[in-house]
């Protein structure tokens, strides 16, 4: 028998890149279980203090160089790889030769990001190189160009206008290009051969999030994200939350659960909207007691600008939650309007407020959508349905490349 493919998972900062980082253990995952193929992980520097980069403003670490550290994450080991001037996100798409000498030792590299600039660090690499990518960094920090006009504001706009054209320039080098939701299919195949971007969505654990009592009988709202993000839009759930309180009785109370709580100023408003007492937040609960959470709510929301996917929906879904989202991209992907859950307009905190009114309104409505959901997660997007394609596809990049 043949010794397995080697495979390079390269995700940007493990430790803390939320649902990158998730995605990249689904692989890792998905990978292992195969008899073909093995992966070893490696995080890369994302942002202007990374421990293993040489930063501009510590002379410190000009002379030591880029470092590779072995670090753990949930029990996974991995390399973390530094870059040269990480203060500069420009820099931290670069190839670096600590970087390149260990990926060549592959048969093929497995980019996860949340957008296609990352695909950059290949370039030097004669092997296959497929991206899994969320969006595109335009979309991803749409906010940075809100009417803001100071230094700092300015040079996170050229940022982004600098990031949006190496999204584009990445795919030179991709050999096969993994997206989550439709309208990143639709963008991506305009860029690249059509054949070559494929929809393989990240699975969900169907046997750690499962069904609980029906929706009818749930016990709180539940929202699931990192809420210091502007994308997450925690201010429109607060509003939305309010208004539904205005128009129903015995609303059940909104939990809050993530790696981050709302920002200071969110809190304000939820505290001038009079819904302060009626809101936790649940920071960097166990896997247990998310599973927990999502089946004892009688609701899941999502008041997002944007999102690739959703992995938080699916997740919802298996546990047999109706879900009520703002139609931000990938959600419009996973939940099925009117089925499995309802779709609103982005910005709408009273549509979003009606929607949530109709599904808690109609308990049987309710419990049948969350059915319908558990239903669609199991034969759609379970990890044996989704990883499927990712290992197929690696066999047709090294079938070509004659591995």
């Amino acid at each position: 028998m043949s010794p397995p493919n080697r495979i390079a998972l390269v995700v940007h900062d493990l430790a803390h890149s939320g649902g990158v980082s998730t995605v990249a253990r689904f692989l890792h995952d998905v990978i292992g279980q195969s008899d073909c193929f093995e992966a070893d992980l490696f995080s890369l520097a994302h942002g202007s203090d990374d421990r293993a980069s040489v930063r501009l403003r510590d002379p410190l670490t000009w002379t030591r160089g880029v470092q590779v550290q072995t670090e753990t994450n949930d029990g996974v080991s991995y390399k973390h790889v530094g870059a040269v001037g990480a203060e500069i996100e420009y820099c931290r798409y670069q190839p670096r030769s600590v970087l390149t000498e260990r990926l060549r030792s592959y048969d093929l590299v497995q980019i996860v990001a949340g957008t296609p600039a990352w695909a950059h660090v290949t370039r030097p690499l004669d092997v296959p190189v497929a991206l899994q990518v969320a969006t595109l960094a335009r979309e991803e920090r749409s906010w940075v160009f809100d009417g803001q006009w100071r230094p700092k504001a300015l040079w996170r706009q050229a940022m982004v206008r600098l990031t949006d054209r190496l999204d584009h320039t990445a795919l030179r080098h991709v050999g096969a290009a993994f997206v989550e939701n439709q309208w990143m299919h639709d963008h991506l195949a305009a860029h690249m051969p059509p054949d070559n971007v494929i929809f393989a969505p990240p699975g969900v654990d169907t046997e750690q999030f499962v069904s609980g009592p029906p929706p009818s009988q749930g016990e709180h709202i539940l929202s699931v994200g990192r809420f210091e993000d502007p994308r997450k839009n925690v201010t429109l759930l607060f509003e939305a939350y309010a208004a539904l309180r205005d128009r129903t009785e015995s609303v059940p109370p909104l939990v809050l659960a993530g790696r981050s709580a709302p920002t200071d100023a969110a809190w304000v408003r939820a505290e001038a909207l009079g819904i302060r007492d009626a809101v936790t937040f649940r920071e960097n609960v166990s896997m247990d007691e998310l599973a927990r959470l999502y089946r004892t709510a009688a609701l899941y929301v999502v008041s997002s600008d944007e999102e690739g996917l959703g992995l938080t929906i699916l997740e919802a879904m298996a546990s047999g939650r109706p879900v009520v989202s703002t139609a931000c991209g990938g959600p419009s992907t996973t939940v099925l309007d009117g089925e499995t859950g309802r779709l609103v307009p982005v910005g709408d905190a009273e549509a979003l407020a009606g929607a949530m009114a109709d599904v808690i309104g109609d308990p049987e409505r309710a419990n049948v959508m969350g059915y319908r959901g558990r239903e669609r997660a199991e034969e759609h997007f379970s990890m044996e349905a989704t990883g499927q394609r990712f290992l197929n596809t690696y066999a047709q990049l090294l079938d070509m490349s004659g591995s």
